[in-house]
């Protein structure tokens, strides 16, 4: 099978935004791709290092115009588009920062950001809620996908769950700009695949907004902690790689990782 990650810039225009994003989710629906993955509240430029209350006029609603795009790519192509929004919540004033997964059109997965920073001028916890539950892992027919959502990239209790799941492919939707998180950005991304024995795909946005330059490097990760595809730099694209899923069952017999775990001398993880 196949999996892609789209790049995407974001402008002051949603639906001009929404409608490249679509466009990129048909090319690489096009180059055979099962899987695709948008980057993180892709729809809309992203939070600037001062808090802006005129910002919440972006959220929008589960089954607003970012979501209705996803799911009639997903349902047109036949494929998996894992979407990210601004989350207007039932309750009035809360929002949440949300990924979406759509199989064959059919909502399947809504898990809510739950670890949420307030660094490196990203102030995410005072316009988002955090969510309450752990990553899920979807079963499209050919394999299982799991979602953490980009600051979530730091905590790799996150990443082993969807592995413990029996989750094959895990999907990194992100908002990276700040020259700290670049220098280990593939560093991450590379471990989270290793040590689970996943592939791993990575969508970026990328561009200038604000006072934030977005780096891209959006790609596709094997097992192995390979790069098997990389969008291009500083432009809309798609990384589209071509995995075979046997390499999952292979790579943890070779790294078992998972077979020697010992949690029962865990305790103090979530004890401090």
């Amino acid at each position: 099978m196949k999996l892609a990650a789209v790049q995407l810039r974001a402008t002051d225009d949603r639906t001009e935004t929404i409608g490249r994003a679509g466009d990129l989710v048909d090319a690489a629906a096009g180059q055979g791709a099962g899987i695709v993955l948008l980057p993180e509240l892709f729809a809309v430029p992203f939070v600037q290092p001062d808090p802006d209350p005129d910002y919440f006029e972006l959220a929008e609603r589960l089954d607003g115009p970012s979501n209705t795009m996803a799911a009639d790519r997903s349902r047109r192509h036949g494929i998996t588009v894992v979407s990210s929004v601004f989350e207007a919540g039932d309750v009035p004033g809360v929002y949440f920062n949300t990924a979406c997964t759509y199989v064959a059109g059919e909502l399947k997965s809504v898990y809510r950001k739950s670890h949420l920073p307030f660094s490196n001028g990203f102030p995410e916890k005072f316009y988002f809620r955090p969510g309450g539950t752990e990553p899920e892992v979807v079963h499209t027919g050919e394999t299982g996908v799991g979602t953490i959502i980009c600051y979530e990239r730091h905590f790799p209790e996150l990443s082993r769950i969807v592995a413990l799941q029996g989750g094959s492919v895990l999907c990194v939707p992100v908002a990276s700009a700040s020259a700290p998180m670049r220098e280990v950005f593939q560093l991450e991304l590379k471990a989270h695949a290793v040590f689970n024995g996943l592939f791993v795909i990575c969508a970026n946005r990328v561009g200038r907004e604000g006072v934030k330059d977005y780096f891209g490097m959006s790609a596709v990760y094997g097992p192995n902690g390979d790069v098997l595809a990389q969008a291009s730099d500083n432009t809309d694209d798609v990384a589209v790689a071509e995995v075979d899923l046997e390499l999952i069952a292979s790579s943890r017999r070779r790294r078992p990782f998972l077979r020697d775990r010992r949690p029962e001398l865990y305790d103090r993880l979530t004890a401090m």
